[in-house]
């Protein structure tokens, strides 16, 4: 069933969510940066020099993060996980043919 929504009501579905999916966005930001300092705290702890490298790095965390939410979407169904990582070399304008 398909839904008409008027302009005015498009334009207020649209504000609300994208204002909870900025939220959303900063909450994640601030857990990954929450989980690299105590995973760095807790392997200072443990006795291991983390002064030239961070295994717990942000970009890492957030990679890892990626993967499971790609993983939750597509839900092991290859034919959507080729679609969501297609529309996201797009998105970001690189070849994944290489």
């Amino acid at each position: 069933m398909e839904k008409n929504f008027t302009p005015e009501q498009i334009e207020m579905i649209n504000r609300i969510v994208f204002a909870h999916i900025d939220r959303m966005n900063e909450k994640a930001a601030e857990i990954v940066e929450e989980t690299e300092r105590a995973a760095h705290h807790e392997l200072q702890e443990n006795g291991i020099d983390m002064t030239d490298f961070s295994p717990a790095n942000k970009s890492f965390l957030m990679v890892t993060l990626i993967q499971n939410l790609i993983d939750r979407v597509h839900g092991g169904d290859m034919t959507v996980a080729q679609r969501l990582i297609t529309m996201e070399a797009k998105r970001l304008n690189v070849s994944v043919n290489e």
